[in-house]
């Protein structure tokens, strides 16, 4: 990165898009913390980054000054806003892309849905669908950690809780991933937003079909349930599907499949695991830290602010990349390395202020599930490193599309789910 020293405010050659970053993220993001921690980028139509753990915190935290807002204009296809640099195209995500007092009722109906209680009584299911997938590929010896296992569970989660058919997850799954990885740049990226484009064309589909006849899943009840005595209109509740498909079937799977790399590649530490499963949750949080499978979000400047003595105007962007608060050495003593029991641990995987994560009792009772099996059924599996293929973008996910593995055959455990 370059810096422009003469210009009022500090100009910095980033672009949290860009390949170079995909490949070199935690030595741009310590440089930065350590020589120009709120900086200017001109990319994408100029945004900020702030990349301090206490500026990303008190950003998030602050939403009168930044917001989430998203605008999109369905005749012209125009976005504005939103949290993601540049603007994804398309109809905004909810609850995420609004604020308060909107906010407020829209993350009430959910909550319920999402806390706690709800996120444990679906552990049975995840371990059935773990145990499932396993059996899809034990006997062979073989198989993609990512196409097969890390991929498949969150997304079939996710249909499930929605009210999607399950034999329908990857047509979902795939091109959502696509959608986040594939830079704008790709010539495959229109070709990806057609695919996108089927998707909200199925949503809008069952949205009809609930509103015809209700079932017992989600979008039923955002169909069934008003809000101040008015029931949701279709776009809102196709808003809320879209956040929850977003979040349901990448950042779980970009998060395991890192973790199973990082256990492939430090055998001491799998075998710690393996032998102390006790330890599983304090090393998820761990994980959540150093991985970040939510590299950075957004907000926009709603009035004319001073933050750190860079003066902000009403209307431009600003990104926070979790990533880089969690490796703050501010915060986290040695942040470079995985600690599997640390504690304390304040990371913002999961986000921060009234944003954070709705999903993030159920992201953890699915990676729960999906390494305990793993680590129980398949404990001597190889990565093969040299066919691994990371996203070639990680500037809102930091994830993988494919990794091939090799394990010792055995045997199924007899678990099947249709699809």
């Amino acid at each position: 990165m370059t810096k422009n020293a003469s210009a009022e405010r500090p100009v910095l050659d980033f672009d949290h898009d860009s390949l170079q970053h995909a490949s070199n993220w935690p030595a741009d993001f310590q440089e930065m913390r350590e020589q120009c921690p709120v900086a200017w980028s001109e990319h994408h139509g100029g945004f900020w980054i702030v990349t301090r753990y206490e500026d990303v915190v008190r950003v998030a935290q602050d939403n009168e000054t930044f917001s989430s807002h998203k605008s999109y204009d369905p005749e012209t296809g125009h976005t504005a806003g939103g949290t993601l640099i540049p603007p994804a195209p398309g109809p905004r995500n909810l609850p995420v892309e609004s604020d308060r007092p909107e906010w407020d009722s829209l993350r009430k109906l959910i909550n319920p849905h999402f806390g706690p209680k709800a996120a444990e009584a679906r552990r049975e299911a995840a371990q059935k669908y773990a145990a499932a997938l396993i059996d899809r590929v034990i006997e062979s010896g073989r198989c993609d950690i990512v196409n097969d296992f890390t991929s498949p569970l969150p997304a079939i989660m996710t249909m499930e809780l929605l009210g999607f058919p399950l034999s329908e997850w990857r047509q979902f799954a795939d091109p959502l991933h696509e959608m986040i990885f594939c830079q704008r740049t790709d010539p495959r990226y229109p070709k990806v937003i057609e695919s996108v484009n089927w998707v909200h064309s199925r949503v809008r589909e069952v949205i009809a079909e609930r509103r015809q006849q209700p079932a017992d899943d989600l979008i039923s009840h955002f169909v069934t349930t008003p809000i101040d005595g008015k029931l949701l209109a279709d776009h809102t509740v196709h808003e809320f599907c879209l956040n929850i498909l977003l979040g349901g079937v990448d950042t779980t799977t970009a998060l395991t499949s890192n973790v199973l790399l990082y256990l492939h590649r430090h055998p001491e530490e799998k075998r710690r695991l393996i032998e102390n499963p006790d330890l599983i949750p304090p090393a998820r949080e761990e994980f959540l830290r150093f991985f970040s499978p939510i590299h950075a979000l957004a907000r926009t400047v709603s009035k004319d602010t001073v933050f750190n003595g860079q003066k902000m105007f009403k209307g431009e962007r600003v990104l926070l990349p979790f990533s880089s608060a969690n490796r703050d050495p501010k915060v986290f003593e040695n942040p470079e390395q995985v600690v599997l029991d640390r504690h304390p641990n304040r990371h913002v995987g999961f986000g921060a202020g009234i944003h954070r994560c709705v999903g993030s009792f159920l992201a953890r009772v699915a990676f729960d599930s999906m390494l305990n099996a793993w680590l129980r059924r398949v404990p001597d599996y190889c990565v093969d490193l040299t066919a691994t293929v990371p996203y070639t973008s990680v500037g809102v996910v930091n994830g993988w599309v494919n990794m091939p593995a090799t394990f010792t055959p055995g045997r199924k455990s007899g678990v099947t789910i249709v699809l």
